[in-house]
């Protein structure tokens, strides 16, 4: 007589012997029921409650993993009560963890370029894998770490301590391997598709999903009003900052993935949306915000706007200016003009701006960089009317003081009564702002917003099926690395919807994240880091600057590259990719956030030949010390401690090194988070050669 049994679960009867537990028999079905504690082979513990699974009949919810099963038993692995159960066990989870999913910065990057992978090859001395990385990433490395505004250096941890790591700078250097290189790294490139997709604007956000749709086997045409792609990058930064070879190489590369450009054709002039709708799989619009808003005032016609400057400028002109150039504005774009003009020659440059200095929307260092090429900046100054006055110019301007927040949350500039006082020159330049030159007229249909095109913000979808849209003419006038970001979620929502699949954009994966550190925190953290300061970036020689378009920042050679990666923190969590914690969390759509309260402190125990250890993400599943018993280590792990102050450490304060001297990789192996982790042979972390 038989002594197997039936149960059912999830409506499948499958056969089981006593003694079996549900875990086990759910697995015959291949019914996948998410564990982490669970190791095979040992005793299991039941202590993270995820395999939480229903049983009719009884009262609550039984763990799968030590529930023995019984005949006639019906179970339900993915009930909403069950999934709401694993929710709350992993926000539970998640409250008490000491530990960041990817680093800060990287939560930080729109683009989501892998700051700690591009670093962690420089650091070992890769820069070609370095370089790999950042293509993998970005069409555009090298352009991005030119002009990029250094969003992800503003979350560097070392700003607690000192200054942020250059990753701007670093992430360059990455980049600029290309160009040391006899066979570039070009990414591989999936078998056509047959589905053909129209992007118009080839600035930062079409070049990046035109990138993208061509390594996916999408055929692409990129059309453009301009005579040369690049947008904003060629037309609106000066070759001084990004030099055109640059930008042409990485253009390059996306022309031999099979891009075709049609330049010199704007939408609802010389093609119409319909047009592109009947002759493409799919359109994504992507026009970028290259007008120039106005004074503002009477005589504003009188000014001419920073973005045509610019342009004429970069088509190879020298805008006749005359000596005495006045600038209005407080942006980058303000600051490329000023110093544009004084490579064109003009004595005197002058910038008005009606805030002060620490309001500026501008980095800090181009504004340093201005000042050094001899531009003059006035504060609290606004222009009220321009004039022809003999020949020459003359704005007639008044100044202002600060007053209540406006609605950036910077303090509104305020007139001063009598305070108005005259400005000759012979040219003015307006620089207080762009717009998108897109209107509803050239595209019948199409739905916008107050700043631009209506999108779903999550694909970037707008209301016309098979019609994307994405970058300044969605936003509104924005960073190029925003952009970038919108380009990249385009391709993958526009790829989605060519291959007939349900459109979602990009997967967003749960990130943990300690936020700010206490002190004995950064000490943990920067145990075994170099103290070193930030690597400055070498520059042309001021006397050549003043006369010349020539780059000025010049790159960080291969030693400095390498010691300024050293400064890396390695914030971000080694075992970020196959932490099951992590993947579970992202799958339940945890909030990692909704249970706030203490959480235990970070540390690191690096004294391991093998192994990192950082207890504040242990999950006290024991499976770490189930193995170090079944090693038969002298000393092993324990659980050290008694309720919210327990943590899983070896015995009598000893270090790890000294804990698990025969099953340390075994012990990284079924740690289910990143509390024990193998090291990385040469990663900035590690410091292991």
């Amino acid at each position: 007589m038989s002594s197997t049994f039936q149960i059912t679960i999830d409506g499948q009867p499958v056969q089981v012997q006593p003694g079996e537990t549900i875990l086990q028999a759910a697995r015959k079905l291949g019914i996948r029921i998410p564990t982490l504690c669970y190791v095979e082979g040992f005793e299991p513990s039941a202590s993270c409650f995820l395999c939480a699974v229903q049983i009719e009949g009884r009262p609550n919810l039984w763990p799968s993993c030590a529930m023995p099963v019984a005949p006639g038993m019906v179970v339900w692995t993915n009930s909403p009560e069950v999934r709401q159960a694993r929710k709350t066990a992993l926000e539970l989870l998640l409250s008490d963890h000491a530990g960041d999913c990817v680093g800060p910065c990287q939560t930080g990057c729109p683009a989501r370029l892998d700051i700690p992978g591009f670093i962690r090859a420089l650091a070992q001395g890769q820069p070609a894998v370095a370089n790999q990385i950042v293509i993998d990433h970005l069409v555009l490395p090298a352009s991005l770490g030119r002009v990029c505004p250094r969003l992800c250096e503003q979350h560097c941890r070392q700003c607690q301590v000192s200054e942020a790591l250059s990753i701007r700078n670093l992430h360059r250097f990455a980049a600029d391997q290309a160009r040391w290189t006899p066979t570039p790294y070009q990414p591989a490139q999936a078998q056509p598709t047959g589905k053909k997709v129209a992007i118009v604007g080839a600035g930062p956000a079409g070049l990046t999903a035109a990138y993208y749709l061509l390594r996916q086997g999408h055929a692409v045409v990129l059309f453009d009003a301009h005579p040369q792609p690049g947008g904003m990058l060629r037309y609106g930064i000066p070759a001084f900052r990004l030099p055109r070879h640059v930008l042409d190489a990485e253009i390059k590369r996306i022309s031999q993935l099979g891009a075709e450009f049609r330049l010199g054709q704007s939408l609802g002039t010389h093609f119409s949306l319909a047009e592109l709708q009947s002759q493409f799989d799919a359109v994504f619009l992507a026009v970028g915000a290259q007008g120039s808003r106005s004074l503002g005032c009477p005589g504003q016609e009188l000014a001419m706007p920073a973005l045509q400057f610019l342009e004429r400028i970069a088509e190879g002109q020298s805008p006749e200016l005359g000596p005495d150039v006045v600038i209005v504005g407080g942006g980058n774009t303000a600051m490329d003009a000023s110093r544009c003009a004084v490579r064109l020659g003009a004595p005197s440059v002058r910038v008005l701006y009606r805030r002060t200095r620490r309001e500026m929307p501008c980095l800090m260092e181009e504004v340093e960089a201005a000042e050094a090429e001899g531009v003059q900046i006035e504060f609290l100054v606004a222009p009220i009317r321009l004039q022809q006055d003999n020949g020459r110019l003359q704005l007639i301007c008044q100044r202002m003081q600060l007053g209540p927040p406006d609605k950036t949350g910077r303090p509104s500039p305020v007139p001063i009564p009598g305070s108005e006082f005259a400005v000759q020159a012979t040219s003015v330049i307006a620089a207080i702002g762009q717009a998108v030159q897109f209107s509803s007229q050239q595209a019948p249909g199409l739905a916008f917003s107050k700043w631009g095109i209506a999108v779903d913000p999550k694909t970037l979808a707008t209301n016309i099926p098979g019609v994307f849209a994405g970058g300044d003419a969605v936003t509104g006038p924005d960073l190029a690395v925003r952009a970038v970001a919108a380009g990249k979620l385009a391709a993958a929502s526009i790829d989605q919807y060519l291959r007939g699949q349900p459109v979602r954009g990009l997967p967003e994966s749960v990130n943990a994240l300690m936020g700010k550190l206490s002190e004995a925190e950064l000490a943990a953290m920067l145990r075994d880091i170099e103290r070193a300061p930030r690597a400055p970036m070498p520059q042309l020689p001021l006397e050549k600057r003043r006369t010349s378009f020539d780059e000025v920042e010049l790159g960080f050679s291969a030693e400095v590259a390498t010691r300024e990666s050293r400064r890396c923190l390695s914030c971000g969590c080694g075992k970020a990719i196959p932490c099951r914690l992590r993947a579970y969390a992202t799958e339940y759509g945890v909030d990692p956030q909704r249970f706030v309260g203490q959480r235990r402190q970070f540390q690191r125990d690096l004294s391991h030949p093998e192994i990192i250890f950082e207890p504040g993400k242990c999950i006290l599943c024991g499976a770490c010390i189930k193995v170090a018993a079944e090693a038969g280590e002298d000393l092993g792990l324990t659980f050290v401690g008694r309720g919210f102050q327990t943590t899983v450490n070896p015995p009598f304060g000893r270090p790890m090194s000294e804990a698990l001297k025969k099953s340390a990789r075994r012990a990284a192996e079924v740690c289910p988070t990143g509390a024990i982790m193998l090291r990385t042979s040469g990663c900035a972390g590690c410091r292991l050669a």
